[in-house]
């Protein structure tokens, strides 16, 4: 990540927006090439990430300024218009990457299946807990039981360490590594990402960082200016890499979707009218 005190020019902002668009394009055609296919579980989990990771790319490149996939009446230089979209990349990375890794048994794959199944089950009972909505709550609650029911049954959750199996059980994680534990797998610098992770994370959310330094005519006002700028960079630069890497990823997967890579030139359903016009 570059350092922020250097700052960036709008020089480095063109640089950065046209490698992401080359990015974004070549994800978009991978992605629609491989479309729904009928393939093992865990490449169908991962191409559903994939595609997430992809619709994120598209809504973040069509917030900024001065980019060919939106056009509006004015330019607004604001970081919080795509750290949500930065955040979810983020996640969708870790996730991806977790999910794409051919499990060594079964049994494996199926532990990671209903770890993720748990979290979503457990977020729905909150949900429906919330909304007062009894009815689905118990339903959900049957299924959180069975589903626990079914991980301390198999033998690889069985081989886990009894704090993690008791962590897990609650529902809490969305994946067995903890996020640590799957940076420091992958290579990635953790302090580097868990700080950026933060940065973006307060730009989602109205948390101080995002306003305590606001400038008049300024920093976190929506004009240009090199705080925003710079973060922006940052970001693009950032989302560069982690959208590259995944596409790498998707065509070890797929391996006959690298055809449709071409740049900005390549071709998929939903975006601009040079990408969309003679599809074939």
């Amino acid at each position: 990540m570059k350092n922020e005190s250097a700052g960036c020019n709008i020089d480095d902002f063109h640089v950065a927006l046209s490698a992401f668009d080359k990015a974004v394009c070549e994800a978009c055609a991978v992605s629609n090439f491989i479309g729904s296919r009928y393939v093992v579980h865990y490449k169908g989990y991962s191409s559903h990430i994939f595609t997430r990771m992809c619709l994120h790319s598209q809504a973040l490149i069509s917030a900024l300024p001065k980019t060919r996939w939106a056009k509006r009446d004015y330019e607004c230089w604001e970081f919080s218009l795509i750290a949500p979209h930065v955040r979810a990349l983020m996640e969708g990375y870790l996730l991806f990457f977790y999910l794409s890794e051919a499990p060594i048994s079964e049994d494996e794959w199926y532990v990671k299946l209903n770890v993720m199944h748990l979290n979503d089950c457990t977020r729905r009972v909150r949900l429906h807990q919330n909304i007062r909505s009894a009815e689905d709550e118990e339903g959900f609650r049957e299924q959180q039981t069975e589903l626990k029911n079914r991980l301390k049954g198999s033998e690889f959750f069985k081989e886990l360490p009894s704090k993690l199996q008791k962590q897990l059980l609650t529902g809490k994680a969305l994946m067995i590594p903890s996020r640590d534990e799957l940076l420091e797998k992958l290579d990635v610098d953790t302090g580097e990402f868990n700080a950026f992770y933060d940065i973006v994370s307060n730009y989602t959310h109205i948390l101080p960082i995002s306003y305590c330094r606001s400038e008049g005519n300024g920093r976190g006002t929506g004009v240009q200016n090199r705080t925003d700028l710079s973060y922006i960079v940052i970001s693009l630069v950032n989302a560069t890499h982690w959208l590259n890497i995944s596409t790498e990823r998707m065509v070890e997967l797929f391996p006959d979707a690298a055809k449709v890579r071409k740049g900005k030139k390549s071709k998929f359903t939903l975006g601009p009218k040079e990408n969309t016009k003679n599809r074939k």
